[in-house]
């Protein structure tokens, strides 16, 4: 019995028999800022196990750039949003199950995965176990995050403009306006193509947003035929969540 216990506790320092964890969302749909809900559900696995906390962490994925030779090769970078160490500091026997409840803020910046029913990013909370002498047990949950009414209401005043949203990304980086600069190791930026080709017009439009949780600071980038890139920034009350009061704020910069 002494050599059974004894082979348990070796197999579960390496990930068979282990606790496992497992987290339910009690939101499903947010808003970046908001405030959400989860239960963590732990379960022993064959031998106890002393569970020194847990870890949460808001991820994404984003593209990121790299110089591979003489060329620049682009792939996708798992990088980390938010992050979160809750102690526990018990000893979690055998199939026992442990139920924690948990609070979290989301960060005002977290991109939206979510535009008009359609995923438009990867974002996902992953919660790990901090187990004594064995190896983390993890959960990964995708996250449904809506742009906010006021990101909202500039990407509908800007395609009653005359432009069609054709990509969205989410980039490795950061931007800065003139009143506001980004915190967040990534940033999501919507691109938008002239529907109709005019000489002095902009043939497309890059727009980044970054909201301090009072104002949303928007980033554009216009490209125009024969006179190149350039940016104009400005930044919204979020009070302004309807496309009449969002749309005297965007016509100045465009």
């Amino acid at each position: 019995m002494e050599y059974i216990n004894l082979l348990k506790k070796l197999l579960a320092s390496v990930g068979i028999g282990k606790a496992t964890v497992d987290t339910l969302l009690l939101t499903d749909e947010l808003i970046a800022g908001q405030t959400f809900d989860i239960e963590v559900i732990i379960k022993g696995g064959d031998v106890s196990q002393h569970l020194n906390g847990i870890e949460l962490a808001i991820m994404a994925q984003a593209k990121a750039e790299s110089e591979v030779g003489d060329e620049e090769v682009t792939y996708n970078k798992n990088v980390v949003l938010q992050h979160w160490l809750q102690e526990l500091n018990v000893e979690v026997q055998p199939q026992e199950t442990i139920t924690r409840h948990f609070s979290l803020d989301l960060h005002s910046e977290v991109p939206a995965s979510s535009f008009h029913g359609q995923q438009i990013a990867k974002v996902w909370l992953q919660t790990g176990l901090d187990i004594k002498n064995g190896i983390d047990g993890s959960d990964n949950d995708p996250l449904t995050i809506h742009p906010s009414p006021t990101q909202l209401a500039v990407l509908e005043v800007i395609e009653q403009s005359g432009y069609s949203l054709f990509k969205i990304d989410l980039e490795v980086g950061g931007v800065r306006g003139e009143n506001f600069s980004s915190h967040l190791p990534c940033y999501q930026e919507y691109e938008f193509k002239q529907q109709s080709r005019s000489l002095f017009g902009a043939k497309e439009i890059e727009v980044t947003f970054v909201d301090n949780g009072h104002e949303t600071g928007v980033l554009i980038e216009i490209d125009r035929l024969f006179l190149g890139d350039g940016y104009r920034s400005i930044s919204i009350p979020n009070h302004c969540s309807s496309i009449e009061q969002v749309r005297p704020y965007i016509e100045k910069i465009l």
